[in-house]
């Protein structure tokens, strides 16, 4: 699920010579072995003093969870979480954009320090980043326009389009959904918002979400909601977290520790009643 950073990656520069050295600078480089840069090393293997700069990775458009406002501001639960947090260890916080499908990438590179942002904890995740105590659950969900009568089945072998947010969940469910032989086609968009409106705009046939977005979403837009029904809810209970680079002991346990403090007060449920989750 924008205004975010563009994915950054590794080049390879390979340098020839002329004449005679461009075949031996092509033998070369066919016998040498390609090395690939290695990761950075952990930042945070101790607790992050007081005054350290830690960067926030996070979707600019997942409300209401994290999001950008007309203002520019970064806004949202998992903002005003993160903010609690910076506050109890005197941090300083950045919050950033990126986009979604590349954020994993953009953390174990070194150019964010740890992601807050309605991300989900899957085996495919946890290999790449470690992931913090969990700290809210909720079930995906296929919605179709309320005038729908074909059947979750009818819909899914329909050849129709199917959107979902890119790199999020919903995304990973139509892969795995089609890989069991169903025959929809998948629509990739930006955000959720945009993948219901592609049903509306009547480029789609059903949507598939999450309940962490859609309850909140349905509450401040009552017109969309009373366009969608819930056809089917897939898979079982999936849990956010926050997500750190391996080998950062220091910064994934400080987060835990101030999730569960946070937790364990009221301000846990008053800042859940602010955000309507």
């Amino acid at each position: 699920m924008s205004e975010k950073q563009p994915r950054r990656g590794f080049l390879k520069t390979v340098g020839a010579g002329v004449g005679g050295l461009i075949v031996g600078a092509a033998v070369g480089s066919l016998a040498a072995p390609m090395i690939s840069p290695p990761p950075p090393q952990a930042k945070f293997v101790d607790l992050p003093p007081a005054g350290t700069k830690v960067v926030h990775g996070m979707d600019a458009a997942y409300p209401p969870f994290t999001e950008i406002d007309p203002s520019g501001k970064a806004v949202g639960f998992d903002i005003d979480i993160v903010e609690w947090i910076a506050n109890k260890y005197g941090w300083e916080v950045e919050h950033k954009p990126w986009e979604w499908g590349a954020i994993i990438t953009a953390l174990v590179a070194g150019d964010l320090d740890f992601v807050a942002s309605g991300m989900t904890h899957t085996a495919a995740r946890a290999e790449k980043a470690w992931f913090s105590v969990p700290y809210y659950s909720y079930i995906h969900e296929l919605l179709v326009p309320v005038a729908e009568t074909r059947t979750k089945d009818e819909i899914l072998n329909s050849g129709g389009y199917v959107a979902v947010q890119l790199g999020a969940t919903s995304d990973e469910w139509a892969e795995k959904l089609l890989a069991k032989g169903y025959t929809f086609q998948k629509l990739g968009l930006d955000s959720y918002e945009l993948a219901f409106k592609a049903v509306l705009d009547g480029r789609a046939v059903a949507v598939i979400s999450d309940s962490a977005f859609t309850a909140p979403y349905f509450k401040k837009q009552p017109d969309v909601a009373a366009k969608f029904r819930i056809l089917s809810n897939i898979g079982g209970d999936s849990t956010y977290s926050y997500a750190t680079r391996p080998g950062d002991y220091g910064l994934r346990n400080a987060i835990n520790n101030a999730l569960e403090e946070i937790m364990a007060t009221t301000d846990w449920q008053d800042l859940k009643d602010k955000w309507g989750i």
